[in-house]
């Protein structure tokens, strides 16, 4: 090989290690301009942000405190931050899209900051940004108008083995109410005053808002009424209703804001209005007299269990409720946040009357107040088309549910608007619907954020990266958007958080804070749920169909065939409480021993327990009650009436034991199996019984077939009065005759477990011989 030859072949082995090691080595990658790259090297998070709320008497300057953590598995050198901006939001789905996806709309503030020249892997290092709202001489965000802006905080850096990139940027919306004075501009002077511009109010919003009061099913399944002390299938509830609590700030921030030294004139008081879960105020009121835990959350009554510590949580903030709850409107939700969707496919009219009716009578007892009735607030999902027909059922109602949301096409100019408009389904059921993109806002808030499944794919932001205060801001920024927007159609605003809303102390008070800021400038006049429940019921209001949503699928899948069929074969066993009457010697009634049991299946339903998990836990929590229910149909049996009885002629009664392990008394009959010719002159052989709660054994008395042919023992089987849901197992009882000299068999009746037969002695004297086989043909 010459020289030249040679150098060529080394010239390309250099060229192929070179390119090699481009792709081999990940660092070497360019991220896109104006993108973070694809591996994580860094991490922004916004620690602050002041005023979180803009107003013409705030300071005119903005402040975003962060932190920069190195995050990646290398030194990442030259790490500067910037602070960009967005034209104010123009629609409300641009509370969502503007936090997420390109960055074309955002500006820079003002040049790079460097924060720190080199940062090891998981190092870390404070920032703090600041620029005055508007200035004339110097960087600012240029705000000279209220409303909502998009903000943004964007770090570069410069990763070992790669170049200079954008590695992550964090987004938030701020409010502003008014714009504060140029402070370039000399105070005191006659530009100081004309420069501040206060928001428009010549068309303010009339805004309602539910304050939920709601979490996920605690009572212990498969446990019937009358149970003492009350089950619970863990203690997180105590933690909840104590000071500090979840339940506990939320019910303080309710009462501190509605309160006449901080809403002297009740305005914020007539905006609010409190969505209480029926279930948790039953759960509650029985924790005030004391309950176990079980051990085992799926174990039922079969669980061993250990005291609960939050009966005084119990009875201090059941008191308070019921106190707040005098002066403060209250709505019960659907009872235990029930799938409406999921119960409509069960079919059960009593289940779901439990669900959309009864409730506001369990509110009134417990509260001894008279809730707002009238309303079904349908929760965390969408209203479907099953969903109203349930509705229908139960009479005239306004379904407050969130709006259809639209998916957002990213390269269109003009986002899609929801359609926020009062719609009629049929005579009875009229939807007000709410603004999704304001209730995901508002969902995003607190320490557990979560994204609705009623929410467009489209409009989902990941809530995982964004920090608490961005999401904080994000959520007032959303009450206020549609204030600040007075061309803007419907003048009118729902703000229905989510049912379980997990915020801490101060972020409930800043959402509570902002509201009565909007009504106390003007922006926005109160509207109380019952005047929005007067509106939606006039007959004018447009109709509408809802299902086209049934063929929307759920933000993330979660299926309720499997629950629904459980529960289709409980139900009915449930429904035995017809049979069951009141026990004299402890008041105790037959509704009140099942009720637990029917509000199991609701809580098999329930739309508060995470949508991946919501299959699993329904199904065992049907699981467990219907053991308990299996157990319940074999409390009453017909027992062995023991020894062996002669009767005087062949219309005496057959002597019959009944026995009731139920703690209140049941009304049962007892159905034979007889054919024609050995029923009695009634031509039915049927005796109805009234058993006495743990009566261990009622006597009774069977009258006996009029048979005329041998035949083989029939069966006999006890069932509730009325509804023919049989109770215990098959028993067998023999008759023998003395008179005509043929032998008579009864039936046999229905007994828990298996005892042994009782028998009536055959006659001694010898029996008539038979005749042949062709005579008797």
């Amino acid at each position: 090989m010459t020289r030249a030859a040679a150098g060529v072949a080394g010239s390309r082995l250099l060229t192929v290690l070179a390119l090699l090691m481009l792709l081999v080595l990940p660092g070497w990658r360019r991220a896109a301009a104006g993108e973070p790259g694809e591996r994580p090297f860094l991490q922004l998070h916004i620690d602050s942000i002041t005023p979180e709320t803009v107003t013409t008497t705030t300071e005119p300057t903005v402040t975003v405190s962060g932190t920069v953590t190195n995050v990646g598995d290398r030194p990442v050198h030259d790490i500067m931050v910037r602070l960009e901006h967005a034209p104010a939001v123009t629609s409300s789905t641009g509370l969502r899209t503007e936090l997420t996806g390109g960055v074309d709309q955002y500006e820079a503030v003002a040049n790079f900051v460097t924060v720190a020249p080199e940062l090891a892997q998981g190092q870390h290092m404070p920032f703090t940004l600041s620029y005055p709202v508007r200035s004339a001489d110097s960087p600012s965000l240029r705000i000279d108008q209220p409303g909502i802006y998009p903000a943004l905080v964007n770090v570069n850096g410069t990763p070992d083995y790669g170049a200079p990139a954008r590695l992550d940027d964090a987004r938030f919306l701020l409010p502003v109410l008014g714009v504060p004075a140029d402070p370039s501009t000399p105070a005191g002077t006659d530009d100081a005053v004309t420069a501040v511009v206060p928001p428009d109010t010549s068309r303010p919003v009339h805004v309602t808002m539910l304050w939920p009061l709601a979490d996920k099913p605690r009572l212990a399944a498969g446990v019937p009424g009358g149970t003492t002390p009350v089950r619970l299938v863990d203690d997180e509830l105590a933690a909840s209703l104590a000071p500090g609590g979840r339940l506990d700030t939320l019910l303080t921030a309710a009462d501190f804001a509605t309160s006449p030294a901080v809403d002297p004139a009740g305005e914020t008081r007539a905006a609010l209005c409190l969505a209480v879960d029926p279930d948790l105020l039953v759960t509650v009121n029985a924790m005030t007299a004391g309950y176990v835990v079980n051990d085992d959350p799926a174990g039922g009554l079969a669980s061993p269990t250990h005291a609960g510590t939050g009966q005084d949580a119990a009875v201090n903030w059941l008191g308070r409720l019921r106190t707040l709850a005098q002066r403060l409107c209250v709505a019960p939700t659907v009872y235990a946040q029930a799938d409406l969707g999921a119960l409509a496919r069960v079919g059960d009219p009593g289940l779901s009357t439990t669900a959309t009716t009864e409730g506001a009578d369990i509110v009134d007892q417990i509260l001894g107040v008279a809730s707002t009735r009238g309303a079904t607030l349908v929760g965390d999902g969408p209203l479907t088309g099953p969903a109203v027909k349930l509705l229908s059922s139960h009479g005239p109602t306004v379904a407050i549910a969130a709006g259809e949301s639209v998916a957002q096409d990213s390269t269109a100019d003009d986002p899609a608007a929801i359609d926020l408009a009062p719609r009629r389904y049929d005579a009875n059921v009229v939807a007000a619907p709410f603004d999704p993109a304001v209730g995901a806002a508002l969902a995003g808030a607190g320490t557990t954020p979560v994204t609705p499944s009623y929410l467009d794919g489209s409009l989902d932001v990941p809530l995982s990266h964004d920090s608490s205060i961005a999401r904080r801001e994000d959520a007032l920024a959303a009450v206020l958007w549609r204030a600040l927007r007075p061309q803007t159609e419907p003048r009118t605003e729902l703000l229905i958080p989510p049912l379980a809303w997990n915020l801490p102390p101060d972020e409930a008070q800043a959402v509570l804070s902002t509201l009565a800021s909007a009504i106390r400038s003007g922006l926005a006049v109160p509207r109380p749920l019952s005047a929005v429940l007067a509106e939606q019921r006039d007959p004018a209001v447009g109709g509408g169909s809802a299902t086209g949503r049934d063929a929307r699928q759920p933000a993330v899948p979660h299926r309720r065939g499997r629950d629904v069929g459980h529960l289709e074969r409980h139900r009915s066993a449930v429904g035995t409480d017809r049979a069951l009457t009141t026990d004299p010697r402890t008041g105790l009634t037959g509704p009140q021993y099942t009720a637990p049991l029917r509000e199991d299946m609701l809580r098999a339903l329930s739309q508060s327990v995470a949508p991946d998990a919501r299959n699993g836990l329904g199904g065992q929590r049907v699981g467990v009650v219907g053991t308990t229910v299996e157990d319940l149909l074999h409390a009453v049996t017909i027992v062995n009436p023991g020894g062996s009885y002669t009767l005087a002629t062949e219309r005496s009664p057959l002597p019959l034991a009944l026995r009731n392990d139920l703690p209140v008394p049941i009304r049962v009959r007892l159905d034979v199996d007889a054919r024609r010719d050995d029923r009695d002159e009634h031509g039915r052989d049927r005796t109805a019984s009234r058993l006495p709660a743990a009566a261990r054994a009622h006597r009774g008395a069977l009258h006996p077939a009029r048979g005329r042919r041998r035949r083989p023992p029939d069966r006999r089987r006890s069932a509730p009065w009325r509804t023919g849901a049989a109770v215990g197992a098959l028993e067998r009882l023999r008759q023998g005759a003395v008179l005509h000299h043929a032998v008579r068999r009864g039936g046999a009746g229905a007994a828990r477990g298996t005892p042994a037969v009782a028998s009536v002695p055959r006659p001694t004297r010898p029996r008539r011989p038979r005749p042949p086989v062709a005579a008797r043909r």
